[in-house]
């Protein structure tokens, strides 16, 4: 699901008018609340010249691949462990799974102390992926294709740390991440708190079949683009959901959190995926800490909406990909980046 390409920062900018709506001064993914993620949208923004003829694309995405559009929580998500100062650190492994033995010396800070604690489990599917804060040290760490061993000891296959999390943009430097744009997963996933209390303050991700190859928007730093073609998104591309759609059409209360928060924060195309989806964190550490059920079904109140145990694929069926607008490639670069 995610291939590593290291490809170079691509450093083109486009001057957009600076949004006049007030920062969130904690945003809950921890990142600044002055970078792409947690930048509240104008009303009013530039769009793609050919926005409609890309988003066309992602409807066929989604229409050719399961007819939805999922949220991906127990499996190609991520868990979000937030541990303590005395959290026991281990050096992990680069396991080298594509077999690049040269970026060994790129990855081994980011592995040489990781707070490891003893029930870490990764996501489910090939991408086994994990997420790491640290607040008393601020310091952030993602992992792709994480691995237990017999003795305990953990490896990876790539990942990378951010240190001053509270002050980073959300964006890994190039080539870290666990994701093959190289933005923190962290940054994007939605946390099941979000849900709980009806709005997400940032923005979220989309990840499709089809993504341009050799193309990648910021604050993307590369791209595993697979598809040739001036109408195939980008990698790192902003997508807004279109802010005159009433949201209250949408039958889920969770559906509606999400499709608001597409429309006053947008939506970053992050990866390419085997169907048109969205991350929430992986429920696991939560059920293990409180004893508690998985909460995604409770909250997602599946009667009547979709079919029963399926709302996780079913539950953003009224969100209308046909109004989502592509915004223009490196949309927020120049002002964000001062």
């Amino acid at each position: 699901m995610r291939s590593l390409m290291v490809l170079a920062l691509v450093a083109s900018g486009l001057l957009v008018a600076q949004p006049s709506a007030a920062h969130h001064a904690t945003p809950a993914n921890g990142f600044s609340a002055r970078g792409p993620w947690n930048t509240k949208l104008p009303r009013h923004v530039p769009l793609a010249a050919n926005s409609a003829a890309v988003v066309e694309n992602i409807r066929l995405d989604k229409v050719n691949n399961y007819g939805t559009w999922a949220i991906n929580t127990d499996e190609y998500s991520t868990p979000i462990y937030t541990v303590g100062r005395d959290t026991p650190t281990q050096r992990w492994t680069f396991s080298d799974c594509l077999n690049l033995p040269h970026l060994a010396p790129v990855i081994a800070d980011s592995l040489a102390a990781v707070p490891t604690p003893p029930d870490l489990t990764p996501s489910k599917g090939t991408d086994a992926a994990v997420t790491i804060y640290q607040p008393s040290t601020d310091t952030y760490w993602d992992f792709w294709r994480a691995e237990r061993a017999a003795d305990g000891h953990w490896s990876a296959c790539w990942g990378g740390k951010i240190t001053h999390y509270s002050r980073n943009p959300g964006i890994f430097p190039n080539p870290l991440g666990a994701t093959a744009t190289g933005l923190p997963m962290g940054a994007f996933t939605i946390r099941i708190d979000e849900l709980r209390r009806g709005y997400i303050d940032h923005a979220v991700n989309i990840a499709t079949v089809r993504t341009r190859a050799g193309c990648h928007s910021w604050p993307a730093t590369r791209d595993d683009g697979n598809t040739e073609g001036a109408d195939i998104a980008c990698e790192g591309q902003r997508f807004r959901l279109d802010p005159a759609f009433d949201v209250s059409t949408i039958r889920s209360p969770v559906a509606r959190v999400i499709a608001r928060a597409m429309q006053e924060y947008g939506a970053i195309l992050t990866d390419k995926a085997g169907a048109l989806v969205t991350y929430a964190e992986d429920p696991r550490p939560y059920m293990l800490a409180t004893g508690r059920p998985d909460p995604y079904p409770a909250l997602m109140d599946p009667d009547d909406i979709v079919p029963d145990g399926a709302e996780r694929y079913f539950i953003l069926g009224d969100i209308p990909v046909e109004h989502l607008q592509a915004l223009p490639y490196d949309y927020g670069r120049t002002w964000m980046c001062g």
